[in-house]
């Protein structure tokens, strides 16, 4: 009986099993009807439709939508639905003009679909954008100076000398006295050189990497330690510094006189002996340790000597009206130019990994800052920074490698940036265009990657002069210099708020370089017989060079507003007192005629007019000189030679008012190195942005392209249409003065947007009209005026 029961029972649960297999999932079809011409970013619903043709409860779900189920909320979620239960489906619509979405509806094993497509791009006129008046068609500029409008950049109004107006010398340099073997016996023929230099000229100090390397080359190692330099004897070392700096012979306490020059110096390491890779010493004969543990990373024991040296050679105790030694250093790079020595030129098994040397940066810094929290240390002190290099992959492999690694670790970003007028029969020019895309994609990639940017030093920059290594001093060898010099000094600044300290690589006499006889490049101080012929003396006397310092020698003051209608002249201005400086500086490789106006000045008058023109002398030698000119009214129009600069000297009968303002402020867009395609639209947002009333703004896109590619975008704001200039910085980058410029181009597009244009939050968007290249990073400035701008109207007032 029991087996009969249990025989019932697997029959009737085979039938129950038997009932479910054979439910029916798959409903009587439905669709729901295609919407076109609808409206951007904008939800639609199709009407409801009542699903039958299935049993019980089935499973529904969606992708690309959302349902509702008999009237109940909108959900992404999927669950189940019955027969005779009602069903809609809502669809966001895309948020560009004539694109398709489509949202996927399974019940049971049927699916259909519901695609939404949005309108077409209204057929309507470009709004009119004011922008600024274009240069008439006779070829001038016009230039409009505010002398009553405080210009202020992240809070600086002010020219910094100690910041800008510097050279790259020490201050009990070797080089700033005569008759010893460092001046070859010879005499200074400006007597007290280094006062007359940094006083008459108002000059600064900046740089040396000299001493740290020589003490390290004779500093003992510590015997209970091997590869770390004995501290012990690094206090002896340190002490005797001190003492001889405290104790100069009397030829040189002229130092004592400029101590005030070098309150803000940077010192630096070289690779050799500081990399560790088994370098030895000149004097001592030993080399750092090359461990990379745990417990000692790669570079501690260069960042143990690098910690003692600054802590033992210099005095620590600054504005104590007592002298122990020099003063301490404020800024310290890890290395000078690293990658060039360690990877660029090396090959195979010596080549050095950069993600190694950013180490090593972490590992030096970390170790300075245990006995210095009063230096800045940062890298990684670039000698050649092409982010655009390889479609960018220099950048990828290098400098964004490096702020990943050691950004964070650093107090500051140093890089170095020099023009290659004759570069293998080239003319690769920084300034202009490419330096502005250079910082613009520090700044950034920084902002985007930990939160805040970084400030940078550049630590060296101007021109390097190829064509001319080997051949000795030439007129046009410091012409390029100087040329390279003043129109990177007027971008840097632009960026006050952003730059700790600027270089121009103007050495002294720098017989440490000199080479087989010949000797260094950019040096202030030639002898006579170099400029003169033989015969005329062994005195040395100023290069060409000195003329940069000669022209800056007065601007001081409270930075005002200017603007040129030419984005190739660059202007800026400051006011101290009763006297305004007018810099006007030409990136065009041909003359200009500049229309000043003169607005601000309400009824004061004028005592004197001095016209300072750095340019090139005709006479063949394409040396500099500066032309200079005494007027005693205010000139309406000047003549400003190609690559020349002009520094106009007012002095007023009364002083200056300042009574209105001009606040600058950056900001960056989310957009970060985005591939150009001509079928892929890029948009990107630049938010939280505070529109001024009056006042003007400028979109600065950075682009790496082939020269044979446009730079010329369609993009829009807010979805207005802004027309891009054809115009920017500095030359095209592919045609120089004379000779082929650099491979590709790589620099910033300035586009004046109106402020109507302008919200809190933007949206932006640019497409091209052929595939390659890249958008390195977008930001906009916005100037916020205190009083409406009528930009170039001629006249004074």
């Amino acid at each position: 009986m029991k087996f009969i029961n249990l025989f019932l029972i697997l029959i009737l649960l085979a039938g129950c099993g038997s009932e479910d297999s054979d439910k029916d999932i798959s409903p009587d079809a439905f669709e729901f009807s295609s919407k076109v011409d609808v409206e951007l970013n904008s939800y639609v619903i199709t009407n409801g439709v009542i699903v039958t043709g299935i049993d019980n409860s089935t499973p529904i779900s969606i992708t690309g939508g959302e349902i509702s189920i008999s009237n109940s909320e909108f959900t992404t979620e999927s669950s189940n639905i019955s027969a005779h239960q009602s069903l809609r489906v809502r669809l966001l619509s895309a948020a560009r003009y004539q694109q398709t979405t489509t949202a996927t509806v399974t019940v049971g094993d049927y699916s259909t679909n519901f695609s939404v497509t949005t309108k077409a791009e209204p057929s309507v006129e470009p709004p009119v954008v004011e922008q600024p008046v274009e240069p008439p068609l006779d070829g001038s500029v016009t230039v409009d100076i505010n002398y009553n409008l405080r210009h202020t950049v992240g809070g600086i109004d002010t020219f910094d000398r100690q910041k800008f107006i510097t050279i790259h010398s020490d201050l009990p340099e070797h080089d700033w006295f005569d008759n010893d073997s460092f001046s070859l016996n010879s005499p200074n023929e400006v007597p007290d050189l280094i006062s007359s230099f940094l006083q008459g000229y108002d000059v600064y100090l900046g740089r040396t990497t000299g001493g740290i390397t020589w003490n390290l080359n004779q500093i003992k190692q510590d015997p209970a330690k091997p590869g770390f330099a004995s501290e012990s004897d690094a206090t002896t070392r340190g002490n005797n510094a001190k003492w001889s700096y405290n104790n100069l012979p009397t030829h040189k306490q002229s130092v004592y006189d400029n101590e005030d020059r070098a309150v803000d110096m940077i010192v630096g390491a070289q690779q050799h002996p500081f990399w560790p890779e088994g370098t030895l010493t000149k004097g001592g004969g030993w080399a750092l340790s090359q461990a990379d543990t745990a417990d000692e990373p790669i570079g501690t024991a260069t960042g143990h000597y690098i910690s003692q040296f600054l802590h033992k050679f210099f005095d620590q105790i600054p504005n104590d009206n007592i002298r122990d030694g020099q003063s301490k250093p404020k800024y310290f790079e890890v290395m000078n130019e690293p990658l060039y020595d360690l990877t660029t030129v090396r090959s195979g098994a010596d080549s050095v990994e950069p993600a190694d040397v950013f180490r090593f940066h972490n590992t030096v810094a970390n170790e300075i800052r245990k006995n210095h929290n009063d230096v800045l240390v940062g890298g990684y002190t670039t000698a050649f920074p092409d982010f655009d290099k390889d479609n960018f992959q220099r950048w990828l492999d290098r400098d964004k490698l490096f702020i990943d690694i050691a950004g964070e670790n650093m107090d500051f970003y140093s890089i170095h940036l020099y023009d290659f007028p004759t570069f293998q029969n080239s003319e690769r020019y920084r300034r202009g265009s490419n330096v502005e895309a250079t910082l613009d994609m520090l700044e950034s990639y920084s902002l985007q990657t930990f939160g805040e940017t970084r400030p940078l030093v550049i630590s060296e920059y101007g021109a390097q002069v190829h064509d001319h290594i080997g051949v000795g001093w030439t007129p046009i060898r410091n012409t390029h210099s100087i040329r390279a010099t003043n129109s990177m000094l007027m971008q840097f600044m632009e960026r006050p708020d952003m730059i700790l300290k600027t270089i121009p690589f103007i050495v002294v006499k720098a017989e440490w370089g000199r080479n087989n006889s010949i000797p260094y490049g950019p040096r202030l101080m030639i002898q006579k017989f170099e400029r003169d012929g033989a015969g005329t003396g062994n005195e040395w006397v100023y290069s060409d060079l000195v003329t940069f310092y000669q022209l800056w020698a007065n601007v001081n003051g409270t930075r005002v507003d200017t603007k040129a209608t030419d984005i190739d002249v660059q202007t800026d201005a400051y006011v101290d007192g009763n006297k305004a400086y007018v810099i006007i500086n030409s990136l065009e490789f041909e003359g200009k005629d500049v229309n000043l106006n003169h607005l601000g000045l309400a009824d004061n008058t004028i005592n004197q007019v001095t016209i300072n023109h750095l340019t090139t002398l005709n006479d063949g030698s394409n040396g500099s000189v500066i032309n200079t000119t005494t007027l005693s009214s205010l000139p309406e129009s000047i003549t400003l030679d190609a690559e020349a600069t002009i520094i106009i000297e007012i002095e007023f009968a009364d002083a200056i008012t300042i009574d209105q303002t001009l606040t600058e402020q950056k900001y960056y867009s989310d957009l970060y190195l985005e591939t150009i395609s001509s079928s892929n639209l890029i948009e990107f947002k630049i938010d939280d942005v505070t529109v001024p009333t009056n006042g003007e703004a400028v979109l600065r896109i950075s682009l790496g392209r082939d020269h044979n590619k446009s730079l010329i975008p369609e993009l829009k704001v807010n979805g207005t249409r802004l027309t891009v200039p054809t115009d920017f910085r500095g030359y095209n980058q592919q045609q120089g003065r004379s000779k082929t410029g650099r491979e590709n181009f790589y620099g910033v597009i300035e586009v004046p947007v109106p402020l109507q244009y302008l919200q809190q939050n933007n949206q932006l968007s640019l497409s091209f009209s052929d595939n390659g290249g890249k958008v390195a990073s977008v930001a906009l400035q916005v100037f916020d005026s205190s009083i409406t701008l009528n930009r170039f109207e001629s006249g004074t007032e």
